[in-house]
């Protein structure tokens, strides 16, 4: 009896506390809870019911979403919450993402990278928002990701513009001579077309299908090979990956909105969204509804 009495206090210690009750049906629809399995909502709403909204009223998540209704943060920053909950995050997970995102808005955390010589952007070059991408020409995540940031760039037109860097991994065989090649490309007017090229035929990234390429897009393609023989730019591609790593890189892609590194594991639309949004937000009035 004595032996059992400790185990008994371990596991009532140990017994997880239920997660807050909460009536579903008044979360706005935005949030969307709907999509979540019985086991995602219970993480979901220990985040609502722990995390405060960052609109900068007195309330929690939970609190701005049922009493502070007039807030126009808190069903972004709910859904938010909400998709990394369907992505399998815990509670402790979630809110120590959201304390990063949020932390990284202040304007002594955003990494300083120079965009200034990098060419015409892809979008309006006086869209207030840059999108400034790290990525290797031989990964396959970046490959999946340029449709979908050039695609959300094009539908959000005045708002957002993308720049690019190169930011080539040890071990891809063609990632240093693509970079180099595009850095080419930038200086002879083409980079967009030619950035474009290369991540959609990724297995032609050797040197006669870069200068092919050149070629077909109008240019010099032996001044290409010549580039590329005498290592024109590597101390360029050297600097961007300095730089990239002072920021935080450490993979690709890796993507900075105005200098704040993204941090939500998310690239989808509707996190990019939310991302754009709180950024114009933050911008016209910081974090106060």
């Amino acid at each position: 009896m004595t032996l059992a009495l400790p185990l008994v206090l371990a596991l009532a210690v140990a017994a997880p506390t239920p997660p807050p009750a909460i009536d579903w049906p008044s979360i706005p629809d935005a949030v969307g809870v709907s999509t979540l399995t019985p086991p995602q909502k219970d993480v979901l709403a220990r985040v609502l019911a722990d995390e405060f909204c960052y609109c900068g009223c007195p309330h929690t998540l939970l609190g701005c979403l049922t009493v502070h209704k007039e807030c126009k943060h808190a069903p972004r920053m709910a859904a938010m919450a909400a998709r990394l909950a369907g992505m399998g995050l815990s509670s402790n997970e979630i809110l120590k993402t959201l304390t990063s995102y949020y932390a990284s808005f202040d304007p002594k955390k955003r990494a300083v990278v120079d965009t200034s010589k990098l060419g015409a952007p892809l979008g309006d070059p006086k869209a207030p928002v840059t999108i400034l991408e790290y990525a290797d020409f031989e990964c396959p995540f970046c490959q999946q990701l340029r449709p979908k940031l050039e695609a959300f760039v094009k539908s959000h037109p005045g708002r957002v513009k993308l720049q690019f860097k190169p930011f080539p991994i040890p071990g891809h065989p063609h990632a240093e001579p693509a970079a180099e090649a595009a850095e080419w490309a930038r200086d002879q007017g083409i980079f967009w077309p030619f950035h474009e090229a290369m991540f959609e035929n990724p297995k032609s990234l050797d040197e006669d299908s870069l200068v092919s390429l050149a070629s077909r897009l109008g240019k010099d393609g032996d001044d290409l090979r010549k580039a590329l023989t005498d290592r024109k730019y590597r101390d360029r591609v050297g600097a961007a990956q300095m730089e990239a790593r002072r920021a935080g890189v450490i993979g690709t892609p890796t993507i900075f909105v105005n200098g704040r590194r993204h941090v939500i594991p998310d690239y989808s639309d509707t996190v990019l969204e939310f991302v754009l949004e709180d950024e114009e937000e933050w911008a016209k009035s910081g974090w106060k509804d």
